[in-house]
């Protein structure tokens, strides 16, 4: 006897089973197509322009730059790995290059983070990161390092001070 099994096609997949892993010509985009085959005309989101790891002086503008492809047009979004894209941070879209900015102004040792830019549409996601490092400006920091050695040594002398007066 034999037993009659249902085409591919007819058997359910589970969640997460329907997604296709796609190369993008840009190397470091990781694209997901949430559909076996695209409509004609549509297109998974990739990335013809990434943001590129930054390396900044602390005090001065970030700013992480990306073009997008894609039909229908992707939404894009900014993610932080460690924390928050909070209000000092501004997402801008430049219209007429197409550019999608985030932009950090006055950065700080804080900010100093691995930001990932999301691509999506009904079609699928492309993903791409870029590290921020800040530069710690020498100055402040040997003076905070002096101030705290002087704070140190001046609070020495005034408990020696006292130990000798009793």
């Amino acid at each position: 006897m034999f037993k009659i099994r249902k085409t591919k096609d007819e058997e359910p997949t589970a969640p997460g089973q329907g997604k296709i892993k796609k190369r993008s010509r840009v190397p470091g985009v990781m694209i997901t197509q949430f559909v076996e085959e695209l409509p004609e005309g549509m297109s998974t989101p990739d990335f013809t322009r990434k943001p590129i790891a930054l390396t900044i002086q602390e005090g001065k503008v970030a700013i992480f730059r990306a073009i997008v492809t894609g039909k229908p047009t992707p939404t894009v979004t900014w993610v932080r790995n460690n924390g928050e894209i909070d209000e000092r941070f501004k997402i801008l879209f430049e219209s007429s290059s197409g550019e999608h900015q985030l932009q950090i102004p006055d950065v700080s040792v804080d900010q100093a983070d691995t930001y990932k830019c999301f691509a999506e549409n009904e079609y699928g996601k492309a993903i791409v990161t870029a590290a921020l490092n800040i530069i710690e400006v020498g100055y402040k920091k040997s003076k905070a390092m002096q101030q705290s050695r002087t704070g140190t040594q001046s609070l020495i002398n005034f408990n020696n001070a006292m130990s000798i007066m009793h």
